[in-house]
């Protein structure tokens, strides 16, 4: 999902692989969303099979930390990977879960840093909860989220149902990398996942 400034876009992984849970990736910082749609649906359709409910996001504007960003619509590489923004000052939004202002979890992922400074999530681990951003849909309507936790899981250990799980309510999910930088593997060991409820 975010890669740093030490692995290109093009080679980047997350590490968050849900259709093998807990096995880690040996490269990269690119968020693997691939069973999200698994855990959000009953149905047995592929997700590359289901449609996106709810509006496309087209922009992310987070007041308390300074970001002000388009979001991308992305979808998974060949081997079910979220694909990651080629552009490390846009947010990527996964096409084939839900969008926003309907029912559900929307995904989106953005890189904490790059080329030496700070990008479009590098401040990401400083929300708290209660704190409020807008998304901006296609049609220019604008969402307003608030902040609902915050939290930072290493990537071997992390809640995976949790964090991909569909909910009931109108939820966004942010994430990004955090924690330590290990070289050997050319990713962070921790993400951070921030829960937001439309207000």
């Amino acid at each position: 999902m975010a890669p740093d400034r030490h692995v290109p876009p093009a080679r980047a992984h997350n590490g968050l692989r849900p259709r093998q849970r807990r096995r880690r990736l040996q490269r990269g910082g690119r968020l693997v969303v691939a069973a999200a749609l698994a855990l959000a649906s009953a149905a047995s359709a592929s997700a590359q099979e289901l449609p996106a409910a709810g509006s496309v996001p087209v922009r992310i504007d987070i007041p308390s930390i300074g970001t002000h960003a388009q979001i991308v619509p992305l979808g998974e590489d060949d081997d079910g990977a979220m694909a990651a923004p080629s552009d490390p000052d846009t947010v990527g939004w996964y096409q084939l879960g839900v969008g926003i202002g309907t029912p559900g979890n929307a995904l989106l992922d953005g890189h904490v840093d790059w080329g030496g400074r700070l990008r479009v999530f590098g401040l990401l681990r400083r929300l708290q909860p209660g704190d409020p951003f807008q998304l901006t849909d296609s049609d220019g309507d604008v969402l307003t989220y608030s902040v609902a936790w915050t939290r930072m899981y290493e990537a071997d250990t992390a809640p995976l149902d949790e964090i991909f799980q569909q909910t009931s309510d109108e939820e966004v999910t942010l994430i990004t990398c955090g924690g330590a930088f290990d070289p050997a593997i050319h990713m962070y060991v921790s993400r951070w996942v921030v829960r937001a409820t439309r207000s």
